[in-house]
């Protein structure tokens, strides 16, 4: 008789054992645990059926976006990570992940009030400059890239690209002035780089100055025939001169490019028929 009942706690104990969660607490237990052993899909099996018992609770909404975050399922991670952020404001710890999981949602502006709350929480400002200027640049918001590019340009004097952000920003706002400015202190710094003078030439195009980025691209299409950008651009800046002689020059580039990229793309076919109309006119 004692070995039957031996027996039948025994099966009472295992049953119990491997009972599935059903409170609140055991669903939150079992996610996290889940969570914690990368089994994600049963993390989140549980942990959404704690949510429906209580809906508000921080740490479930938090693993339950992990938990998607971690099978690259963004957009129901950026649900709930989102969520507890506004539940729970100014929390570090989910802002340190939402940062990450907008930037995969291309989600920019909730992206800049991630690092808003870092910044707030302990992190150094000028740190996210760079990925300030970029995130807002993403934004359309110029006006914040530029301040962002002229401060990170401040902090990395030595990187060359950010003299090209400053400047092309710059040239967004319609303040080509700037936009020279820049790139002559890049080209004092770090010499005569192609891609430095490439954008100079560009801005002095659109500051009415095509005579001297004539000049820059022409340097520039010699040191490198196959680069068929630096051709183009020394087309574009002959054929907004009054000289025949530069506009029929402009017009014989266009032609040698126009079946090596194709007729439409840089609007070669149309600069070629206003070239002819004008030379056939004088």
């Amino acid at each position: 008789m004692k070995k039957y009942l031996l027996v039948a706690f025994c099966v009472v104990i295992l049953t119990g054992c491997g009972k599935e969660p059903q409170t609140f607490e055991e669903l939150k237990a079992a996610g996290r645990s889940a969570f914690l052993d990368d089994d994600y899909a049963r993390a989140r099996e549980y942990l959404t059926r704690a949510v429906a018992l209580q809906s508000s609770d921080r740490s479930v909404l938090f693993f339950l976006g992990l938990s998607y975050q971690r099978d690259y399922i963004f957009d129901s991670a950026l649900f709930y990570l989102k969520r507890v952020d506004i539940l729970y404001p100014d929390d570090r710890e989910v802002n340190l992940e939402l940062y990450k999981v907008c930037l995969a949602m291309e989600d920019w502006r909730n992206a800049i009030r991630s690092i808003g709350v870092l910044v707030k929480t302990g992190d150094k400002a000028e740190d996210y400059y760079p990925q300030l200027a970029e995130l807002n640049l993403k934004l359309e918001n110029l006006p914040n890239a530029y301040y962002f590019s002229r401060e990170t340009l401040k902090l990395f004097p030595d990187n060359p690209n950010y003299y090209l952000q400053l400047a092309n920003v710059a040239a967004e706002l319609d303040s080509l002035d700037i936009s020279l400015a820049t790139i002559d202190s890049a080209l004092t710094r770090f010499g005569e780089r192609d891609e430095l003078l490439l954008n100079k030439g560009l801005y002095l195009v659109a500051r009415n100055r095509p005579g001297d980025a004539e000049r820059i691209f022409r340097d520039l299409a010699a040191k490198d025939t196959s680069f068929i950008p630096y051709r183009i651009n020394l087309a574009n800046a002959l054929s907004t001169q009054k000289s025949t002689v530069k506009k029929a020059e402009a017009l014989e580039l266009y032609r040698q490019l126009q079946p090596l990229v194709g007729g439409e793309q840089f609007r070669i076919d149309s600069m070629i028929g206003v070239l002819e109309k004008e030379l056939a006119d004088k």
